[in-house]
């Protein structure tokens, strides 16, 4: 097995992500390595306010934040020591496979293998798919 130094896992909030996480946290405590969750808010799929007002986008973050304080905390109850986030809004396939990676210095990605819906998938494409071909790390899918 190769020895991961810095492994990002991608979260959406779907029941993928989870084990994604799972298989990330268990490479991480193996290898010693930094673990990073990421989740990206693609603001282009949803309109902009919601009946009270507030912003989807709003919403979403508030609730992806609570999803990846979660999964930092348990890492951290695990006993990883160097365990971070990011959040970011954008398109997910090219943040998630160019510039968070660069920005954490990763070198493995772990993804899920689906979290889209069959009708998503066939419109927007699997993001999965997309970070194996465009990724500048190594591509784990979890499933």
């Amino acid at each position: 097995m190769a020895s991961y130094k810095r492994i990002l896992v991608a979260i959406d909030g779907s029941e993928q992500a989870e084990k994604a996480f799972a298989d990330a946290l268990k490479l991480a405590k193996d290898t010693g390595a930094s673990l990073a969750m990421a989740a990206v808010i693609d603001t282009r799929s949803f309109p902009s306010f919601t009946v009270e007002g507030t912003t989807w986008e709003e919403e979403l973050r508030e609730e992806m934040e609570t999803v990846l304080r979660g999964f930092q905390e348990k890492a951290e109850a695990e006993g990883l020591q160097s365990v971070g986030t990011f959040l970011e809004r954008g398109n997910p396939k090219k943040m998630l496979a160019e510039e968070i990676p660069e920005l954490f210095g990763a070198d493995l990605l772990v993804c899920g293998a689906t979290g889209l819906n069959r009708v998503e998938k066939m419109m927007m494409g699997s993001v999965s798919s997309y970070l194996v071909q465009h990724a500048k790390c190594s591509v784990l899918i979890a499933r």
